[in-house]
């Protein structure tokens, strides 16, 4: 899993590309024997146990990709003794074109890497092997899953991918920055108005500091905040969404970001984010909003820092929380679909039963490697950690963090400008003109 929130919003929603070196390494592969449903073409409709060799690409650091490899060869292919299993390396720039381009010319690898985002697109353009039979044989599988994790994986009752890592965001916090300035540690059943009033005792504006920062103040940000107040949900669906709504909560959460952006709590939209965690690393941030994945550069790089971790606070109406999984799918007309099968369930499961005790960046959304994150967390002797993702997990409200359809960047380019100048306090437009905007995004929606 990327670290760092912009890179991983650039990875998962723009879906960037690979370099040639990728190319060379998938060329071959054969997308060529089988028919794109996942079912073999071969004769009786099962592939030979001959040995096969089967690429996978994805976007890992080099340590966790180490991690990866061992298991497919200390388990996965003691299980499977006539598959063979390659991570093919390659760079990141336009990842999502490039492989749209390997598929089309039979060059992609087996198995790859992206967002539920990603993987809806690459379905709508019917580039991926559809896995709906393969669910329905083995139900199991999936009911191993959390609650709501296969939603960004499966449309019109078809299933194109499967869900591996889960994306959970809280709040990390500096004991000792908490401790100086006379404020209690959060707890797991705190609240946004909690949240809110330990930023307000820690900004110094005069030293241009903030009282919190990385706080998602984009729409889909107010929208996870309003619904844990009784608010609509920004989309109608995370899949296939018909319509956005702005409601009285939404714009009741919007002019309360706004006004403390305005007060120097919380940095406006436009604040340069790149160094953030560096300075939560150093020791000179009380309050940062951010992906479980930090622990494990926290762990690795800061062994003196007295930190801890909670999760997103809740409303009135409960916690409610995001939806932002990354997973495995396929490319169609797979050469080998019955191996592909065996290696795309295994790597959606127990790959991170192994993986994560080395890198311990998220919880899995196969709910017993996920324990495993939870253990690794109390060994490190972290417990907070644990619950608060456990916590987060187990939230039955979840809100996307991105548009997953093509016409996301022409909803962008409507809403941004407007929301980001009134929420900056650069338009003198009230908060209720975004619901205009919400209804020229309606209309983009209705004409795709």
């Amino acid at each position: 899993m990327k670290k760092g929130k912009m890179k991983k919003a650039i990875a998962l929603g723009l879906c960037t590309v690979m370099t040639a070196a990728m190319l060379t390494g998938c060329k071959g592969n054969g997308n060529t024997a089988a028919t794109g449903n996942g079912n073999s073409s071969d004769k009786g409709g099962t592939s030979e146990a001959k040995s096969v060799t089967l690429k996978v690409v994805d976007w890992e650091s080099d340590e966790m990709n180490a991690a990866i490899q061992d298991a497919f060869d200390n388990v996965f292919t003691k299980e499977h003794p006539n598959i063979k299993v390659e991570i093919v390396k390659g760079s990141y720039s336009d990842y999502g074109q490039q492989l749209a381009g390997m598929i089309t010319a039979g060059e992609a690898p087996d198995v790859f890497q992206g967002g539920y985002d990603m993987a809806a697109s690459f379905y709508q353009k019917n580039l991926l092997t559809d896995w709906t039979d393969k669910v329905a044989a083995e139900p199991d599988f999936t009911k191993s899953l959390y609650e709501g994790t296969m939603s960004g994986w499966q449309l019109d009752g078809k299933t194109y991918g499967f869900p591996s890592l889960v994306n959970v965001y809280g709040v990390f916090y500096n004991k000792d920055l908490l401790a100086a300035a006379g404020i209690k540690e959060p707890t797991a059943d705190w609240t946004w108005d909690d949240l809110w009033t330990m930023a307000e005792k820690l900004k110094k504006p005069s030293e241009e500091k903030f009282g919190l920062y990385g706080l998602d103040t984009s729409g889909f940000g107010i929208a996870n905040i309003s619904t844990s107040y009784g608010g609509a949900p920004l989309m109608d669906k995370l899949m296939g969404t018909t319509k956005v709504t702005v409601d009285d909560k939404f714009m009741e959460q919007a002019t309360k970001i706004q006004g403390m952006i305005a007060d120097g709590t919380l940095p406006k939209r436009t604040y340069e984010v790149t160094n953030q965690n560096s300075m939560f690393e150093a020791g000179e941030m009380a309050l940062l909003y951010y992906g479980q994945w930090e622990v494990d550069s926290l762990l690795k790089n800061c062994p003196d820092l007295n930190w801890g971790y909670a999760p997103t606070p809740q409303g009135p109406d409960g916690r409610t929380t995001t939806y932002d999984t990354v997973g495995w799918m396929s490319p169609k007309n797979l050469a080998h679909p019955e191996e592909t099968w065996e290696l795309i369930k295994f790597m959606s499961s127990d790959l991170y039963q192994t993986v994560l005790k080395a890198t311990p960046v998220a919880p899995c959304a196969h709910s017993a490697s996920a324990s495993v994150f939870y253990d690794v967390m109390k060994e490190k002797g972290h417990p907070e950690v644990a619950e608060a993702v456990q916590t987060m997990m187990e939230t039955k409200t979840k809100n996307g963090v991105r548009y997953a359809a093509d016409w996301s960047s022409d909803a962008g380019k409507v809403w941004d400008p407007t929301y980001n100048d009134i929420l900056d306090g650069v338009s003198k437009e009230p908060v209720t003109k975004l619901q205009d905007v919400a209804n020229q995004i309606n209309a983009i929606i209705a004409g795709n």
